[in-house]
């Protein structure tokens, strides 16, 4: 009998192959290490994930899948190996896959439905600090004008709430002393920051093809189980910015990001005192197709005709937007480039690479600033 392949072509083969792969990239996760090595020998398990729509990251989607179904059957084997996880209590010496398998085993058809029907999502709320860092350093020419924030692909629209999480970088901090989020980087900067201010934010608006409403418990549950367990303080930043952003939470809009961000940005400058639109992409523009980038640019020039100040800061990979020019970091593994293009007085200024940082933030490296720009301004 032939092997059963999946939409895309793909073998039971491929798929055990990608589980391995991910257990040799991640080695310092114990949990999903050591269930995505247990998932390459197990071709049984591995069949499952042949359902998977087409493109999408196996080993992530049923990791989200089994995570998913723990969060909603706490009382499945399995669920005490997540819990341990996320607490940093999985030594070397245990073995979760016994409880796992079983579990996996026993609600197979469930998991099944999970898997053919959902993709995976990255709510890393720790993308904060790379996200102020770029706000105080677009901004820095226009003072503390309030800002409309505008998110592309912002799913659920949590870093849309930057300014109400406290921001650690390197030594300094931003945001209120008493939110419950808390996020850090480390300066890997030449010249550290010797402050990080967020201008006064009067309007969040988020643009996605599915934006994620922060009162379907369903759906936030369905991000909450994106997230790895085994990283530290995850699960709990993600808790902490959902419990925040419920109250105020962000306008969200449904649809293409280049299509809807003219919807978005006269939302955004409509509502309230806002007069600087800031518009944030951050491993978004993957999504859109290289022709259609430069239509987000034309976008925000019609925005910024009558003077109104505009910019569009990214954290995206190198090459990824259009108009920016590359800038080699000196590291192989560093991808996430951090730039703006800003329009001015009517007009657009000369745009800026300001470095380069961690896809989650957890570090951020910025090269002086144009003509020596001072970093506590």
């Amino acid at each position: 009998m032939a092997e059963r392949v999946d939409r895309a072509g793909e073998t039971v083969d491929d798929v055990r192959r990608f589980f391995a792969e991910f257990a040799r990239d991640y080695p310092d996760l114990p949990l999903y290490a050591h269930l995505t090595s247990a998932m390459s020998a197990d071709a049984d398990l591995a069949r499952m994930l042949l359902v998977a729509r087409p493109g999408q990251a196996r080993p992530v989607l049923f990791l989200a899948a089994l995570h998913d179904l723990v969060l909603r059957r706490p009382d499945v084997p399995a669920a005490p190996w997540f819990a341990r996880a996320a607490a940093g209590e999985l030594g070397d010496g245990n073995d979760p896959w016994p409880d796992v398998r079983a579990t996996v085993v026993a609600h197979r058809a469930e998991l099944e439905r999970t898997i053919a029907t959902r993709t995976t999502q990255t709510n890393e709320v720790n993308r904060a600090v790379y996200v102020a860092t770029l706000l105080h350093l677009a901004c820095r020419d226009v003072g503390d004008l309030p800002v409309g924030l505008v998110e592309l692909g912002a799913s659920a629209g949590l870093l849309l709430g930057v300014d109400r999480y406290r921001v650690g970088l390197g030594d300094v901090v931003t945001g209120p002393a008493d939110s419950p989020v808390r996020c850090h980087g480390e300066d890997r900067s030449r010249d550290r920051f010797r402050s990080l201010q967020i201008p006064p934010v009067a309007s969040r608006v988020g643009v996605d093809l599915h934006p994620v409403s922060l009162d379907d418990d369903e759906a936030v549950r369905w991000l909450q189980a994106c997230l790895w367990p085994d990283v530290p303080g995850r699960l709990e930043r993600f808790r902490a910015a959902v419990d925040v952003l419920r109250d105020g939470p962000p306008q969200l809009v449904e649809g293409d990001i280049v299509d809807a961000l003219p919807t978005a940005a006269e939302a955004a400058l409509s509502a309230g005192p806002a007069r600087h639109l800031v518009v944030l992409t951050s491993w978004a523009l993957t999504y859109v197709h290289r022709t259609r980038r430069d239509q987000l640019a034309g976008h925000l020039a019609q925005v910024a005709a009558d003077g109104t100040p505009v910019s569009w800061v990214s954290a995206e990979p190198p090459g990824a937007v259009p108009g920016v020019p590359q800038r080699d970091s000196g590291h192989p593994e560093v991808n996430t480039v951090l730039a703006a293009r800003r329009w001015r007085d009517g007009v657009e200024v000369a745009p800026e690479v300001y470095g380069h940082c961690h896809p989650h933030g957890a570090w951020v490296e910025v090269d002086p600033l144009p003509g020596g720009g001072d970093r506590a301004v």
